[in-house]
């Protein structure tokens, strides 16, 4: 019981700490700003992941640091392919269940978003695709990560709302 307990308080430790930087990351209005704080917060979801024996979607989330590496630079639609691409791989050779599969459509969509020039598309398909995280959070009974993808949406809500509702207001 000791070695699956500390991997599983470990994972959630470091969801903490991500959650504070998913927060942060839809707050800014700089597409650069936001793409700086999804860094560190894949960084650490990512060994959530492989610490809870989630190997698909740990391997899919490392890929996302690769990504917003990518985006703070460009929103080249060639490179959202070779994401998509590169995620659709990883998942054939980790996928072990059905889960693996929400995760997988979850990010695709964000993936979609992260390459939009228009940045209020952008940030409503990171909603959506955050949305089918939250779900797969539940299902592999991640609290935390729950919690984290869960105050990224609410992130994402009050983001969208500060830049683009209240100002035409």
């Amino acid at each position: 019981m000791h070695d699956l307990a500390l991997p599983f308080i470990v994972s959630q430790i470091l969801m903490i700490i991500a959650m504070c930087f998913d927060f942060l990351s839809l707050q800014y209005k700089k597409r650069e700003h936001t793409f700086l704080c999804l860094i560190v917060s894949a960084s650490l979801i990512s060994a959530h992941y492989f610490l809870l024996n989630k190997v698909a979607a740990g391997v899919i989330v490392s890929i996302s640091v690769l990504r917003f590496i990518t985006c703070y630079f460009t929103t080249n639609k060639k490179y959202l392919f070779i994401f998509i691409a590169l995620n659709t791989v990883s998942l054939f050779f980790t996928y072990k269940d059905p889960t693996d599969l929400i995760i997988y459509v979850g990010l695709i969509i964000f993936i979609i978003g992260n390459f939009q020039e228009d940045n209020k598309l952008m940030r409503k398909l990171m909603m959506g695709g955050t949305s089918l995280v939250v779900v797969y959070n539940a299902v592999i009974f991640s609290p935390m990560g729950v919690i984290t993808e869960g105050s990224f949406l609410i992130s994402g809500f009050i983001g969208y709302y500060r830049h683009y509702v209240k100002n035409k207001e």
